[in-house]
């Protein structure tokens, strides 16, 4: 996980400052070349991500949702929210 901690953190840094740049009055011509930038920077986090990532050792069929607290299935009906009690 050491290696894409760098990717990660680099890529979300410039998004967050790409994203503040029309509110910053930064000329247009900076924001549209740090579009092309951050193309080429998700692009080079994703292929990281895939290649020196850890993959999970669990399945869809063991694990469907991870963040759930109880037991899910595919088999499990799902009721509306209104219904929940």
């Amino acid at each position: 996980m050491e290696k894409i901690r760098i990717p990660v953190f680099l890529t979300t840094a410039v998004l967050i400052c790409y994203t503040l740049t029309p509110f910053l009055g930064v000329p247009t011509a900076l924001i549209s070349t740090l579009f092309l930038i951050i193309n080429g920077m998700l692009i080079w986090m994703v292929l990281r991500v895939l290649k020196d990532g850890v993959p999970s050792g669990q399945t869809f069929d063991e694990k469907w949702y991870d963040d759930y607290k109880g037991r899910i299935s595919k088999e499990t009906p799902i009721e509306p929210f209104h219904r929940l009690k």
